[in-house]
């Protein structure tokens, strides 16, 4: 009887044995799938940041090659105004000096005319009886001379507005291509495109931030590269990373400090 009673027992121990072990692998495999659920939420999360920040780069890529294009058509207008300018400028005082040349033409005229009026001082019975052909000849040379002058005028008053037309597009143009960012504006990398060799910076125009400029990327007291300002806006701008500068086994990274250095 006690050999019946004990094999029920020990049949019964060992299926608890092998529930509790069976809970025990359930929870084990329950708490891996839960760490690769939370590793694959976070792997997702990461994916979806870079997502946002190559596409928040390429519209800035984007909007820097518009902006670009347009500085660029404006300064072939400004060029192609100022040499205008120039040409009209030219034109003005080629004109001056041809009218120039007619008043010496009609004055040379108007006094070999005067030499052959009659002598106002000689007395009646001498002097010869007036030409009226001549007379009217003369009257309409000092016209001609007159409206000569009043040409010549015109023309230097154009010459001279044409040289101040041209010296002024030529002064801003000289101000345009020396503007620079004023030294020691500071600033972050804000993104990195490291295909095409761009990043975003923190600090734009309402900052004095102007296109052209040179500026360094620092990272704990350390250049990281030199970079280029291609495009500016109200608070960002961006700039290309200069082939060649970047120190040995680093990168630009978002977080690192950019420095204008000046002209």
């Amino acid at each position: 009887m006690a050999s019946s009673s004990f094999l029920p027992r020990l049949i019964l121990g060992a299926a608890i044995v092998f529930g509790v072990a069976a809970g025990g692998i359930n929870l084990s495999h329950k708490s891996a799938l839960e760490a690769v659920r939370k590793d694959a939420e976070t792997q997702k999360g990461n994916a979806d940041a870079l997502v946002a920040q190559t596409k928040k780069a390429t519209d800035a890529a984007k909007a820097a090659s518009e902006k670009q294009k347009a500085a660029d058509e404006a300064k072939v207008a400004a060029e192609a105004k100022a040499a205008a300018a120039t040409a009209e400028s030219d034109k003005a005082k080629k004109d001056a000096e041809d009218a120039l040349a007619q008043v010496k033409a009609k004055e040379i005229e108007i006094a070999d005319l005067k030499t052959k009026l009659p002598d106002p001082n000689a007395t009646a019975q001498t002097a010869p009886t007036p030409d009226p052909a001549k007379e009217k000849e003369l009257a309409d040379a000092k016209a001609r001379a007159a409206e000569t002058e009043t040409l010549l005028k015109t023309v230097q008053a154009k010459a001279e507005d044409a040289d101040k037309k041209a010296a002024a597009l030529e002064a801003a143009e000289l101000a345009r291509q020396k503007l620079v960012t004023k030294p020691g504006l500071e600033g972050k990398v804000l993104a990195v495109n490291p295909n095409w060799s761009f990043v975003v910076l923190s600090i734009g125009d309402r900052q004095g931030v102007v296109a052209g400029s040179s500026l360094i990327v620092k990272r704990g007291g350390n250049m990281v590269a030199k970079l280029r300002v291609t495009s500016v806006e109200p608070s960002t701008s961006i700039a290309d990373i200069q082939v060649g500068t970047s120190a040995k086994g680093t990168t630009v990274q978002p977080g690192d400090v950019v420095i204008f250095p000046g002209s």
